[in-house]
């Protein structure tokens, strides 16, 4: 029986947001009762963050688990905490429970070597009771009773994963990883060259199938030799190459370390079906014994060399030999071991890389690397992780991104062929991998430090990691405080780097441009090919009717920008008024309400946000003339009407159905700019911007589910008072009327949900994120 993964990390990350501790009372007399009050209170300071920030070593290595074993030089940790009693307590939640009785998602018991059954099918004797020849068993008595429980006794997931999970890589993880992501990016490059190559044939014929086979050829044999002979990814990458020191840990109770551990060894087995290649090995570290296997690369080597015959149709003697030297010179050791109540797999290249602290002095716990967690001591700790500046570091720098694409792709067309000269287009593809390069320079990175906790539902803190240079940290922001109300289901607000913002501007602009002049050359290519035909046809169109204009409208849309001052803020809130739209019941339009939205800005510039609306006018007005010419039909471009309210203009268009408070439309002043689905929640947002309140900073983002949950209800009643006429079919009424009971249910069962809130600012130089999945 195997247990997802995937289903255990849900239920930790989801069940802790119902996680509280029920408080304990201790019944005691008189002067008893008084020393158990104070010793309680003793300990409560002793622990809590407030009094005190910084743990000595063995009161870290107490609540930090298995990091108490890990040497100092672990580059990076997570580690899992009580997964079973948070799987608990999402179970408590009624929405699970409502998941469970009314969904069908009950309980899964295991059968031994069989499928999945209901566990209601068990309840059912007529379900399962075998008849007279089925309860016929040949091996009926055959078998120890001992034996025969344990075959047919499934052991709990939460044998290994109740208590503690932890992984960690030691040192040179950083290193090693930016080795796998060069090796990554430059097959990226290979296949974005194979795809230029491809495109080179398919511009000499036209004939898909040569296109095909072009690129089918470079993908497949000819990645791998590629990747082989290269400069960055070829031998010298390889040889430099190793599997870092790579800790699994589970902690089980001390009745069950035997069993957990067999559990462990029984994926051992696979070794077995290695022969000659694998040896045996143990060894003690820290105190603690070890046994397993070394995958030999010497025996690996001799085995690709009796083939050598078949590699040299594909790769030079040189290459060759490079390889089986490297090969040769490594190994992979996997052992297992328990290390106090922990079983313990441990993955390396060589059995010194593999090492458990004897001692807490000398692990992980003992240096600063895991103080971040000190303030949470009394926590109920969920999850645990650090990550080394270096692993971001490495991160950024070797993962690559579209340039990677784009130089691969520029390589890739400048070997000549059918598409005439590329020098233009070669050096708008470099422009995009630069301006890529210059967007990145902008980040910065340092130690992760994270720690999720159960405190009125679930709580994570953060601390550093990798910021991309997008925010403007030490900007405070003038928006903060509309999102004080209680009303809003949704506020978000960031105070953007203008430096980023730009440098994304051009990044952005290079990647259209490139493709415009892609599209282009291949539109002007003079091969007979249906679907180049049709692009011919439609490039022509665009350049003679279309371009200027589309052109001129997105420079009148970054002219609008600029007058706009670097912050945002988006508010949604519930409290908007019904459309008339045509088909929606008169009832539901008086008493209905619907979702309002707005996004709110500073202006900095009044005339540049003036000079580009009437340049989009302009266009858009230029736009739908030539769209009318072409299909014969009059598309007049609609007048928009504006309105003045203490110094704010309000521009829209005007429809049937649309009121103030159901009104797309965009507001201005000399101080803020407004773009909303509702002209009254814009002048409101705008008078409050005005006003001032208190100022913020960094990125907060707040979600109400209590609003939600309450609208829904609002709106269910709505909908049932007047369900004769807004279900004018028998069979709709019926429907409605038995899915009101289940829709009632789920919106109780979600009023367990309070909130959730998130923020990012930045502090003594580190950025500091918290998030609060907040329950009732």
């Amino acid at each position: 029986m195997k247990y997802s993964a995937s289903l255990i990390g849900a239920s930790v990350l989801f069940g802790a947001v119902s996680c509280k501790d029920k408080e304990k009372t201790v019944e005691t007399g008189g002067a008893e009762e008084s020393v158990v009050e104070k010793v309680a209170e003793t300990v409560k300071e002793a622990i809590s963050p407030k009094a005190k920030s910084s743990l000595s070593d063995e009161e870290r290595a107490a609540k930090l688990g298995f990091a108490k074993f890990l040497p100092k030089d672990t580059e990076m940790v997570m580690s899992v905490y009580n997964s079973e009693k948070v799987a608990e307590q999402l179970k408590a939640l009624k929405l699970y429970g409502l998941l469970e009785s009314e969904l069908g998602m009950g309980d899964m018991l295991p059968v031994p070597d069989g499928p999945l059954i209901e566990e209601d099918l068990l309840e059912d004797e007529d379900a399962v009771a075998p008849d007279a020849e089925q309860a016929e068993d040949p091996l009926d008595g055959d078998l120890d009773g001992d034996l025969e429980e344990e075959m047919m006794e499934e052991p709990s997931p939460w044998l290994l994963l109740g208590q503690e999970v932890t992984i960690a890589l030691g040192a040179t993880a950083g290193e090693q990883t930016g080795r796998l992501l060069t090796l990554n990016r430059r097959m990226a490059y290979f296949q974005a060259r194979a795809l230029g190559k491809a495109a080179q044939s398919y511009a000499k014929t036209g004939k898909m199938d040569e296109f095909a086979e072009e690129l089918e050829n470079e993908l497949s044999e000819g990645l791998i030799k590629n990747l082989l002979e290269d400069s960055e990814s070829g031998i010298e990458l390889f040889d430099k190459t190793e599997m870092p020191p790579l800790y699994i840990a589970f902690r089980a109770k001390e009745e069950e370390l035997e069993q957990a551990l067999q559990l462990v060894n029984g994926g051992m087995g696979i070794f077995g079906m290695a022969g000659e290649m694998v040896a045996p090995v143990d060894f003690e570290t820290g105190g603690a014994q070890f046994a397993g296997f070394k995958l030999l690369g010497s025996e690996i080597a001799k085995t690709m060399d009796a083939e050598r015959e078949d590699m040299e149709e594909m790769l030079s003697p040189e290459v060759i030999d490079g390889i089986l030297k490297s090969i040769s010179k490594k190994n992979l050791v996997v052992v297992t071991g328990t290390v106090g109540d922990y079983v313990v797999m441990m993955i390396g290249g060589s059995e010194e890389s593999l090492k458990i602290a004897a001692d807490v002095k000398d692990s992980l716990v003992a240096t600063d690397n895991l103080k971040f967690a000190d303030p949470f001591a009394d926590k109920q700790l969920v999850s645990l992780i650090h990550g080394e500046k270096e692993l971001w570091d490495e991160l950024i720098k070797e993962a690559g991104g579209l340039g990677t694409y784009a130089l691969g792709l520029r390589d890739g067309i400048s070997g000549g062929g059918g598409m005439g000269v590329t020098r233009d287009l070669e050096a708008m593809l470099e422009i995009v991998a630069d301006r890529e390069k210059e967007l990145l320079t902008l980040g910065v990175s340092s130690d992760l430090g994270l720690v999720a906790y159960a405190e009125d539902g679930l709580k994570i803190e953060s601390y550093g990691g990798y910021d991309k240079g997008a925010v403007e940290w030490a900007a405070k922001t003038k928006l903060a405080h509309l999102g004080d109300s209680d009303d809003n289901m949704l506020f978000l607000n960031i105070p953007s780097n203008a430096a980023y913002d730009e440098k994304m501007g051009d990044y952005l602009e290079a990647i259209v441009e490139t493709m415009y002049a892609a599209t282009v050359k291949f539109s002007e290519l003079e091969i007979d090919a249906p679907e180049l035909a049709e692009l011919k046809q439609y490039m022509k169109l665009f350049d003679g009717e279309f371009r200027t204009d589309v052109v001129g409208l997105y420079s009148a849309l970054n002219g609008m920008s600029d007058g706009l001052g670097h912050e945002m803020a988006v508010v949604m809130d519930l409290k908007g008024s019904m459309p008339a739209i045509p088909g929606i019941p008169q009832e539901l339009v008086d008493e209905g309400k619907v979702p309002r939205i707005t996004m709110i800005a500073p202006v900095i510039d009044r005339s540049k946000i003036k000079d580009g609306w009437k340049e989009m006018d302009l266009r858009a007005t230029a736009l739908l003339a030539k769209v009318s010419e072409m299909t014969g039909e009059k598309i007049p471009m609609q007048k928009p009407i504006s309105s003045e309210k203490d110094g704010m203009t309000t521009w829209f268009f005007a429809m049937p159905f649309f009121q103030d408070d159901f009104l797309p439309s965009v507001t201005v002043s000399d101080e803020w700019f407004a773009m909303s689905t509702s002209k009254t929640q814009s002048l409101d947002l705008m008078s409050k911007a005005a006003a001032g309140g208190e100022t913020g900073g960094g990125i907060e983002f707040y979600v109400n589910f209590s609003a939600i949950t309450d609208y829904a209800d609002a709106m269910l009643k709505v909908v049932d008072k007047n369900s004769a006429v807004v279900f004018t079919e028998d069979y709709e009424l019926e429907s409605f009327n038995r899915e009101k009971v289940q829709m009632k249910k789920v919106i109780d069962a979600c009023r367990e949900f309070d909130s959730m809130s998130w923020t990012v600012k930045k502090e003594n130089g580190q950025m500091h994120g918290s998030v609060h999945f907040k329950t009732k």
